[in-house]
């Protein structure tokens, strides 16, 4: 069975849009995004154009911010507090990977929590991690959106993660768990790396390689 993951999103997408009019019906406001975007890697450049598209067609104000890939650290940092000051700002999105001269985990630690969409600031993977309400990142946080199209109850099944980042391997293994997985973590250093793969019920492929995973 094949997932249609474009359709997936735009029923997402229908039913987000009736939930931002709720929240302006009963707010009077409008949930705005700010995306901070520097240099011109072409695939920060793609990720950031669909950002904005979506988030207009769900009824978000959707901000790009744009800067040279020569801006400095404490360009960046000053506009994150900024942001994270304007009221009119519900969320805030700094594209990665970023410039030598500017440090990850300072801009990531500068968002405000409540703002931090991406799910990247440690009290965000801190309160995943034990469980409680949090901001998760999107792409682990789609995966599980789709796994459970397929299969509503993951309790007691067994989960197997390849791949250890930040960005989607962590997280992917804490969902799994808060849905009652027994979760195997694999990276590049795990032994018999075909051998945990094939005892997996569950098998979600986060390494950014195109097929990784054949059929044995």
């Amino acid at each position: 069975m094949i997932i249609d993951g474009k359709k997936e999103a735009a029923f997402l997408r229908e039913e987000l849009k009736k939930e931002i009019s709720l929240i302006k019906d009963k707010t009077k406001k409008v949930p705005g995004l700010s995306v901070i975007l520097i240099g011109d890697f072409a695939p920060s450049q793609i990720y950031v154009r669909n950002k904005e598209k979506n988030s207009k067609e769900v009824g978000i104000n959707s901000q790009v911010i744009r800067y040279s890939k020569n801006v400095t650290e404490t360009e960046i940092l000053k506009k994150i507090k900024e942001l994270n000051d304007n009221k009119d700002v519900s969320g805030i999105l700094v594209q990665l990977p970023l410039p030598k001269q500017v440090n990850k985990e300072k801009i990531i630690n500068a968002i405000s929590p409540l703002k931090d969409v991406d799910g990247f600031h440690p009290t965000n993977v801190g309160n995943l991690a034990s469980g409680y309400k949090s901001i998760v990142p999107c792409t682990p946080l789609g995966c599980l959106f789709l796994i459970k199209k397929i299969e509503k109850n993951l309790s007691g099944k067994h989960a197997v993660v390849l791949g250890r980042s930040n960005l989607n391997g962590k997280p992917m293994a804490q969902l799994l768990l808060k849905e009652n997985c027994t979760v195997t973590i694999t990276h590049s250093k795990t032994k018999n790396l075909k051998e945990e793969c094939q005892k997996a019920d569950i098998l979600v492929a986060a390494v950014g390689i195109a097929n990784l995973v054949k059929d044995d």
